[in-house]
C-alpha cells in the first residue's frame, strides 16, 4: 500500500487526491461526492466550444484500477441519495451489483457489512451501488421511476417503437456524477451489464426496472420481498425490439426490411419464430429467497427462462433446447461441456434471508455482454479468476520489477520490458463446477508514458490450457486478442469465451490491456508502435517465462491476431504492417483497416454486423468512395495484399460471387472467401457478415475467429496452410511467399 493509502485509511486529513477510503468496521462515514469531486479534480477547456470539464488527476503506477477506492455518497439534484462502495483493486470494467435496500435501514454502511457485501466486494474488486429509499420507505414502483431512472436507467439503444425516448442514462450506466458547476465527472467504469439484488421491500421497486430492461441484466436475485405484480410483469414482457436503433453506432434496419430478415432466418431454421424480441424472451438467471414457487414473479422468470417444469432442489433449469437468442451459442457451449441444460436457471429457496457470499455465489455465474440491440446481446458463463488479478495488482504496488524481458523493438532496437508481477491460478467455471488450465495476470512496464523517468505498469490475461501440452514439441499456437476501446482485458476474456475455445484446440490466450491515456476512468490503447511493442514483449514473456513456468513449448510460427471494434482496427493494421512478420494470420470483428504496407501478406478474416459502424456497412461488392474503411476497399486491398488479383464488377453482387471460392447466405452468419493466387481450393481471404447484429463482440464470431486463422503458420520467410490446422503430418500447401521473415 502506497503512504498516500496508508495515511486516508488511518484517517489523516490529504488535501489533493484521495485514492481510497476508510474501511472501519463500524461507523463509516461516506465521502460526499459532490464536494470532494469539485475539490479534488482538474478542470480543461475545449478550444473550440470554450466548455469547461473536469476529470480525476491520472495516477500512472494504478494497474488497470479505479482511482478512487470506498465507500461513497451522493445527493441527486432531487434531493435523493445513493451510496458506493468500489472494492480493493477493483480493475476499470468492474462487475457492479446494484442492491435496493430494505425498509427501514439507518445505515447503510452497517447494512452492507452485515450481510457481507464489503467483504465481497474488496475479495473480488467488485462494486456495490445502493439505492436508497426516501426517508427509508419506498415508494410504488410508479412513484419511484423518476429515482431508478436517476440512478440505473440505461443509454437506451432501441427504441422499442417510440416507448424509449431518452438516451441520458442514469449514473451506474454512465459512471460519472454532475457537479454543481454543471460539469460531469467519471469516476468509475462498470462492466456493462450488472447485477441486481432486491431486499424486502425494494426488491418489487428493482423488478419492476429489471422486468423492463433485461438486456442489461446478467442475473438477478429477489430476498424476502414480494412480486411487482402481474399487471407490471406483463406490461414489461410486451415492450418490443425492431432491428432500429438510437445512441448507437448506426441507426440499423426499418421494420420491413427486419421483418423480411427475420422472416428469412427463420425459414433457413436460423431462429424459431419471425416475430420481433420482446422483453419476455430475453433470458435472465433469478434468484427468489422467501417466495413460494407458485408466486406470480417466480412464474413469469420460469417462462423467461424457458425453465423445464419440474425443479432439481430448488433449482428450474433453462431447457437445453431453448430458443434464447441471447443464451444460443453459450448453451451450445454447455452441452460441449457435459451439460444436459441450458446455462440460465430459476432458484427458489424457502428461506427469506440469506448471506451476500450465497447470493454472489449465484449471480457470478453469470456475466453478460451488453449491446443496444436485443438481437446482438449475450448471457454467458462467467469464470473466477480475480484473486490471480488482486494478486498482480498487489504485488505491482511495488513499482519494482522482478525479472527484466529483452525484445526486438519495433523502432530497430533492442529495449527491456520489466515483469512488474506474474501470478497465475486454475481457471475455474462455477457454473458447471468446471476446471481447465491455469490464468495469469501479467503486469509488464515496457514505456514511460508520462515521461517522469519511470516506466509505466500495463496488463495482461494469459491463459495456458491443459490441452496445450499436447502440442509436445510442436507448440502451442497464440491468440493475441485486443478488446475495444475501454474495454479492459477481464471484460473480454469473460464475454468472448476465448478460453473455451482455448480448451477445446489447446491454443494459447493474450488479452491485451489498454491504459488511461487521458482519463483515469477510461481505457485505450496508445499509438501503433505502441501496442507492437507490447505485443512483442508479451510474446517474448510467453516464450521464455510462461513456457517454462507451464512446461508448454510455445508455437512461434503460429501467433494469431483478433480483436473487436477499435481491437479489430489494431490487430489488423499490425498484422498488415510492421507486425506483418510476427503474425501468421489475423480474424477480427467490426473494424477494418486501411494500412497494406507489410511486406509478408497475410491471410485475413473480418466479421461485421448487420448495423455495425456506419462506415464499414456497405455490402462488399458495393464501391464507397465516401471512406476507405468500407469493407470493398478491405476485401480489395487484402485480397491484392495476398497477391490474388480478382475482378468483379463494381456494384454487381453476381459478378462479385463468381469470384469467390465459396460463399453462404444462408442462416444468420453469412461469409464470403477467396482462394490463395497459386492454390485454388486454399482460402486467404475471408469477409462476413453477421445479420441482425449491432456494433458489438459476439462470442460465436470469436470462434469463426479461431477456426479461420488457426489453419496458417508463418515458419522460414514463408506461410502455409494446412487443412488439418497442423494435426496430420504432410498436409501443409506452400502459400504467399514473403519477401523475408523479419522474425
Amino acid at each position: 500500500m502506497n503512504n498516500l493509502k496508508k495515511a486516508l485509511v488511518l484517517g489523516l486529513a490529504v488535501a489533493a487526491c484521495t485514492l481510497a477510503l476508510p474501511r472501519t468496521a463500524k461507523a463509516v462515514e461516506p465521502i460526499d461526492l459532490n464536494t470532494y469531486l469539485m475539490e479534488n479534480t482538474v478542470t480543461s477547456e475545449n478550444p473550440q466550444t470554450g466548455a469547461i470539464s473536469r476529470s480525476l488527476e491520472i495516477d500512472r503506477s494504478l494497474v488497470n484500477e479505479h482511482k478512487i477506492q470506498g465507500y461513497m455518497s451522493y445527493t441527486l439534484a432531487s434531493g435523493r441519495t445513493i451510496k458506493m462502495y468500489i472494492g480493493e483493486h477493483a480493475p476499470l470494467r468492474a462487475y457492479i451489483t446494484v442492491v435496493a435496500l430494505p425498509n427501514g435501514v439507518e445505515d447503510t454502511y452497517a447494512f452492507l457489512e452485515e450481510q457481507g457485501w464489503i467483504e465481497l466486494a474488496d475479495a473480488n474488486g467488485e462494486m456495490i451501488f445502493v439505492l436508497e429509499p426516501q426517508d427509508g420507505v419506498w415508494g410504488t414502483p410508479e412513484e419511484e421511476a423518476s429515482y431508478l431512472f436517476d440512478t440505473i436507467a440505461e443509454n437506451i439503444g432501441n427504441n422499442a417503437f417510440g416507448l424509449r425516448q431518452s438516451t441520458a442514462g442514469g449514473i451506474v450506466t454512465r459512471g460519472s456524477f454532475d457537479v454543481e458547476d454543471g460539469t460531469r465527472v467519471s469516476v468509475f467504469t462498470g462492466h456493462s451489464t450488472n447485477y441486481y439484488v432486491g431486499y424486502g421491500e425494494g426488491c418489487a421497486v428493482l423488478e419492476s426496472w429489471t422486468s423492463n430492461n433485461p438486456k442489461y441484466v446478467a442475473a438477478q436475485a429477489f430476498i424476502g420481498g414480494e412480486s411487482v405484480g402481474e399487471e407490471i410483469l406483463q406490461k414489461n414482457a410486451a415492450t418490443t425490439y425492431n432491428g432500429f436503433n438510437t445512441g448507437s453506432y448506426y441507426p440499423g434496419m426499418d421494420e420491413l426490411t427486419f421483418r423480411m430478415d427475420l422472416l428469412k432466418l427463420m425459414m433457413d431454421g436460423a431462429i424459431s419464430s419471425k416475430d420481433f424480441l420482446t422483453n419476455a424472451d430475453i433470458a435472465v438467471p433469478t434468484l427468489f429467497a422467501g417466495y413460494a414457487a407458485d408466486d406470480v414473479s417466480v412464474a413469469y422468470w420460469k417462462g423467461v427462462n424457458d425453465c423445464v417444469e419440474e425443479a432439481e432442489d430448488g433449482v428450474y433449469h433453462q431447457a437445453a433446447d431453448s430458443d434464447a437468442w441471447q443464451t444460443d451459442y453459450n448453451n451450445t457451449l454447455a452441452a460441449e461441456m457435459g451439460s444436459a441444460y441450458g446455462i440460465s436457471e430459476v432458484v427458489v429457496k424457502e428461506e427469506a434471508e440469506m448471506a451476500a457470499a450465497d447470493i454472489r455465489a449465484f449471480v457470478s455465474q453469470y456475466t453478460r455482454y451488453t449491446t443496444p440491440s436485443a438481437y446482438s446481446n449475450a448471457l454467458g458463463m462467467r469464470t473466477d479468476y480475480y484473486p490471480v488479478a488482486k494478486a498482480a495488482r498487489t504485488a505491482a504496488e511495488s513499482g519494482e520489477a522482478i525479472q527484466t524481458i529483452a525484445y526486438a523493438s519495433v523502432e530497430g532496437d533492442e529495449k527491456e520490458a520489466e515483469i512488474r508481477a506474474l501470478e497465475s491460478a486454475p481457471l475455474t467455471v462455477s457454473l458447471l463446477d468446471y476446471t481447465a488450465g491455469n490464468v495469469y495476470d501479467l503486469v509488464l512496464a515496457f514505456n514511460d508514458y508520462d515521461e517522469d523517468g519511470v516506466k509505466d505498469p500495463r496488463e495482461v490475461i494469459l491463459y495456458v490450457p491443459e490441452k496445450a501440452k499436447e502440442y509436445g514439441e510442436k507448440g502451442a499456437p497464440i491468440v493475441m486478442v485486443y478488446p475495444g476501446m475501454t474495454q479492459a482485458a477481464c471484460t473480454f476474456f469473460d464475454c468472448t469465451m476465448w478460453w473455451h475455445m482455448a480448451n477445446m484446440d489447446g491454443c494459447v490466450i493474450a488479452i491485451i490491456g489498454e491504459y488511461t491515456a487521458s482519463n483515469p476512468a477510461s481505457l485505450i490503447y496508445g499509438s501503433n508502435e505502441d501496442s507492437a511493442n507490447m505485443t512483442r514483449a508479451t510474446i517474448q514473456i510467453l516464450d521464455k517465462v510462461v513456457s517454462e513456468k507451464e512446461g508448454v513449448k510455445m508455437d512461434l510460427t503460429r501467433v494469431y491476431g483478433s480483436g473487436h471494434s477499435l481491437g479489430s482496427r489494431l490487430s489488423q493494421t499490425l498484422t498488415h504492417t510492421t507486425e506483418s512478420g510476427y503474425y501468421a494470420a489475423v480474424g477480427s470483428t467490426s473494424f477494418t483497416n486501411t494500412d497494406f504496407s507489410g511486406e509478408n501478406g497475410m491471410p485475413s478474416m473480418v466479421s461485421i454486423g448487420q448495423a455495425d459502424l456506419n462506415f464499414i456497412l456497405t455490402e462488399p461488392w458495393v464501391e464507397d468512395a465516401a471512406t476507405g474503411n468500407s469493407t470493398y476497399n478491405w476485401v480489395k486491398n487484402c485480397l491484392a495484399y495476398n497477391g490474388v488479383t480478382l475482378e468483379f464488377e463494381d456494384n454487381v453482387k453476381e459478378s462479385f460471387l463468381a469470384t469467390c471460392l465459396a460463399w453462404t447466405e444462408e442462416g444468420r452468419y453469412h461469409s464470403y472467401c477467396w482462394a490463395d493466387a497459386d492454390n485454388a481450393d486454399v482460402p486467404v481471404v475471408q469477409f462476413n457478415r453477421t445479420i441482425a447484429r449491432e456494433h458489438n463482440s459476439m462470442p460465436i464470431e470469436a470462434r469463426f475467429a479461431w477456426e479461420f486463422v488457426k489453419h496458417y503458420s508463418l515458419k522460414d520467410g514463408s506461410r502455409w496452410y494446412s487443412p488439418s490446422a497442423f494435426a496430420e503430418e504432410g498436409d501443409e500447401v506452400h502459400i504467399i511467399q514473403s519477401a523475408a521473415d523479419i522474425h
